[in-house]
């Protein structure tokens, strides 16, 4: 019984810290998604009209991919690594269903995830920590860069995010979507699974509003100057979109996991204290009817 109120103690204190670290991550990834999902319609409208002057904007068939999977550092965080893992796997069997495929390699955030790809003996480029505490848009910019280079210089033809979605603190739901290239059938079926994670239906309807017909848009100084800054800061942005996604859905995920083991605790402490007074009042019965008999006996 010390032992189990002991794990209650500890269960119940790592419940408070993930819950006060799942408030800050959930704010700042709620902060964001309005700004990424206005940052995609204008996106869209501009490779509607400018496909071919950025190498970003030109659509690829998926034959080398570079996928970036999210995930945590530890454990006690319920299925969500499981249920990330499980995509995952649905993820690689697509791809190898397709004809143009041939390679795909990773880049693992979270020893987790990177203890998984060892295990299914899949090809790691890099692995960096889990982006859990507190995570800047400066901790992902190296992994942007990584990702942006490999597909610059033609070593990959797609990059895909892979990272739980943070729909609310009881629901995570594993996502794969396609950073790079971000070609405009590509933009509209992300819009789309947006749009199908039930999260902030009036932001998507904004994304989703559709394009101005024929109109031409002017650029200064020119096109290709303002396409080359702003592509890759978009790109960063929805790197760290998943990078906060990823953190809330982490902390809501052990948060849960730490208030049903506090409670199991609790059940548990419940069952052994009432057996415990059982016990205790038999075995005091018995020396009563035991003083009782001898009583009798003298008598």
């Amino acid at each position: 019984m010390k032992a189990i109120k002991s794990t209650r103690q500890v269960t119940k204190a790592m419940e408070l810290v993930a819950a006060s670290k799942m408030r800050r991550a959930v704010q700042n990834a709620q902060v964001l998604r309005r700004y990424a999902l206005l940052a995609w319609q204008m996106l869209q409208q501009i490779a509607a009209q400018r496909p071919s002057l950025h190498p970003f904007l030109v659509e690829q068939k998926p034959s080398k991919v570079l996928a970036i999977l999210f995930s945590s550092d530890r454990g006690l965080c319920g299925s969500l690594n499981t249920q990330l893992f499980r995509a995952t796997n649905q993820y690689l069997q697509q791809l190898a269903s397709l004809p143009s495929f041939e390679r795909v390699d990773f880049i693992a955030v979270g020893r987790k995830g990177q203890q998984f790809l060892a295990r299914s003996k899949q090809n790691i480029l890099a692995a960096f920590p889990a982006l859990s505490n507190h995570p800047t848009s400066r901790d992902a910019r190296p992994i942007m860069r990584m990702a942006a280079d490999a597909f610059l210089r033609g070593e990959v033809d797609h990059v895909v995010l892979i990272f739980p979605d943070f729909v609310s603190a009881l629901l995570q739901e594993p996502a794969v979507k396609l950073l790079l290239p971000l070609s405009e059938t590509e933009l509209r079926g992300m819009l789309r699974s947006l749009a199908q994670s039930r999260k902030a239906p009036r932001d998507v309807d904004i994304a989703l509003g559709t394009l101005p017909a024929g109109g031409e848009y002017l650029f200064e100084p020119s096109a290709e100057d303002i396409l080359s800054t702003v592509l890759p800061q978009l790109t960063q942005v929805q790197m760290y979109q998943a990078v906060l996604e990823a953190a809330a859905s982490e902390h809501s995920a052990r948060m849960v996991a730490m208030r049903n083991a506090t409670d199991n605790a609790s059940d548990i402490l419940d069952d052994l204290t009432l057996t415990y007074n059982q016990t205790r009042q038999a075995s005091i019965t018995a020396q009563l009817a035991e003083l009782s008999a001898s009583k009798a006996a003298l008598d």
